[in-house]
């Protein structure tokens, strides 16, 4: 029996290692949160600094977990049906609707990148503390034809990418990259929507609105737990956090026999959640509270994805070598 059609007839079973994943986020998450119902403000206070390089990067360039993954899966999704349609009209129009979506991402993700780098530079030059106006990347402070052209370029290169890429896959593999892209369109959803609706119900001031510099006002804290209604503060739980999380998902992207490629995307997709997390409470745009609970939802999200698509974070290769 080829090694394919053992993968194909073996149940499918959570490892020990996701087991330890699993078991080891929900541990570490309730203590960070036990941690945080007490001491939320001192931690701030310890940690928080608005002119950290750190924090800056990750502020500025690692809020585009939730747009690469869509980017990948419209990409992934625009070559499948480029490929396998006969029909000429859906063809084009299928595989055009799609890469539309894909650039509409990349437009959303340049424009969070731009705004917060413009904000940035704008901060250095008049003496204010790098972090500080880039706590909101919505206001438009850069050239609107810079995130055009750039959008532009980036998916002309990424489709003459994947279309190469998806034009070398097998048909198992084919299958499975698309189911892979939906359900990684459905976490995306889920996550920014159960992010976003949590954002308004708690309302939540900011560490820095604390003592917000730009506007001479100050907030008023209030523990995780307490809801205070669509205040328009926007602190709880943490966007940039989930964003990071979601990097950990491009994974499942992968074919299911590249070993090494799932266990460098893990990896990755760890190392940005937790240096994400960091960041934000660094940075003094969140509290210890709100990046534990966007990694406890989220990290269980893409979990839960991917016990649906019945993919481990990286196969079992002994399956293969039997």
């Amino acid at each position: 029996m080829s090694s394919a059609a053992k993968l194909k007839t073996s149940p499918f079973r959570t490892t020990k290692t996701e087991y330890k994943f699993v078991y080891t986020l929900v541990l570490v998450g309730l203590a960070s949160l036990t941690l945080a119902t007490f001491f939320d403000p001192l931690v701030s206070q310890t940690v928080m600094n608005q002119n950290s390089i750190f924090g800056n990067i990750f502020q500025n360039y690692a809020d585009q977990g939730a747009n690469i993954v869509l980017i990948v899966a419209f990409e992934v999704l625009a070559w499948l049906a480029w490929q396998q349609m006969s029909d000429t009209f859906s063809r084009y129009l299928s595989t055009g609707a799609l890469l539309g979506m894909a650039f509409n991402q990349i437009l959303a993700a340049l424009q969070d990148m731009l705004s917060y780098t413009f904000s940035m530079i704008h901060n250095l030059q008049h003496g204010i503390p790098m972090g500080v106006a880039n706590n909101t990347a919505a206001v438009q402070n850069y050239p609107e034809p810079l995130r055009w052209s750039l959008a532009v370029v980036i998916l002309v290169i990424l489709s003459f990418a994947f279309q190469r890429w998806i034009s070398h896959r097998s048909f198992q593999e084919k299958n499975y990259l698309t189911l892979a892209a939906l359900a990684g369109i459905a976490t995306v959803f889920v996550a920014t929507s159960t992010v976003g609706e949590m954002k308004l119900l708690w309302g939540r001031y900011r560490p820095y609105e604390m003592t917000d510099i730009l506007h001479g006002s100050l907030g008023h804290f209030t523990p995780w737990y307490h809801l205070n209604g669509n205040t328009h503060h926007n602190s709880f739980p943490s966007g940039h956090t989930m964003s990071g999380w979601l990097f950990l998902y491009l994974t499942f992207f992968v074919p299911r026999s590249n070993y090494l490629w799932q266990k460098r995307l893990t990896i990755f997709g760890l190392a940005m959640g937790l240096l994400t997390a960091f960041s934000r409470v660094r940075i003094g745009a969140h509290w210890l509270s709100d990046v534990t609970v966007s990694s406890l939802l989220v990290g269980l999200m893409v979990f839960i994805a991917s016990r649906i698509l019945q993919a481990h974070f990286v196969e079992n290769q002994s399956i293969n070598n039997h």
